[in-house]
């Protein structure tokens, strides 16, 4: 399945709440034994700050009324920016980048492959089990100056399901949330979409989510996994302008990336 082809822009006013990217590969027992110092030494003019936590998993239990389990996983080494923007995770398993403050995939990738080359070159990892890349966004109408309109004039129909329906109003909708899954061309992995009514945690607006999660989890040696990012990221774009209205896109102020 593949989204028509779209114009790559900067958005001056964008929705992005977050992006993601993990990586994970068979467990490295050294990472739970000893402290990573020499990977800290590789990216420490990027995250000079260090929060050492001890790792969950939820593991949940034959029956639905059964409670879900807390696992312990070791050591998360999380680096932060000085601004804290910017947050690079290291466990025994999975090394995962995030930030709040996304400009473009090329400020991303840049960074996410300094961590990749360290990964590489102190532990020898040669290989991803899984990967994927994740955008969030939350679009606010308050945001944008269309606190007018209603979010089926700016988002496509066919998307939107019921809530494009005429017949209903927002307000009526306690909650509205739907998934969506599929395939992606080329055999390049596989994609899972979670959209619906949402509210940003520090609004009361309430707006509407598109959170698309790009992965495989076929092995994937680690010189060819920035291709796979990289077409991750150009199907994350041609989505998300699927998704919404020419009106909506020119109220966040795109800017064409040459």
């Amino acid at each position: 399945m593949r989204f028509p082809d779209s114009q790559r822009v900067t958005y001056e006013r964008t929705p992005l709440v977050e992006v993601i990217c993990q990586l994970r590969y068979s467990k490295i027992l050294r990472i739970e034994k000893e402290v990573p110092s020499e990977f800290q030494d590789s990216i420490r003019s990027e995250y000079p700050r260090l929060e050492i936590s001890k790792g969950i998993e939820v593991a949940m239990p034959m029956g639905s009324d059964a409670p879900p389990i807390a696992l312990s996983r070791g050591q998360s080494y999380d680096f932060w920016d000085k601004e804290r923007a910017w947050k690079l995770v290291l466990t025994s398993d999975f090394i995962a980048l995030s930030t709040n403050s996304y400009t473009k995939w090329e400020v991303f990738r840049k960074r996410l492959t300094t961590a990749v080359d360290a990964l590489a070159q102190r532990y020898g990892v040669s290989e991803f089990t899984r990967v994927g890349l994740r955008y969030k966004d939350v679009v606010i109408r308050n945001d944008l100056n269309l606190g007018g309109r209603q979010l089926r004039d700016l988002l496509r129909h066919d998307f939107m399901g019921i809530l494009a329906s005429d017949q209903f109003e927002e307000n009526d909708f306690q909650e509205a949330l739907s998934i969506i899954a599929f395939s992606l061309d080329d055999d390049i992995g596989e994609c899972r979409v979670r959209h619906g009514l949402a509210r940003k945690p520090d609004s009361e607006d309430i707006g509407y989510l598109i959170d698309a999660d790009f992965y495989n989890e076929n092995s994937t040696e680690t010189a060819n996994v920035m291709d796979t990012l990289d077409a991750y990221n150009r199907e994350a774009g041609r989505l998300f302008r699927w998704c919404i209205s020419d009106d909506l896109h020119e109220a966040m102020g795109p800017t064409p990336i040459p």
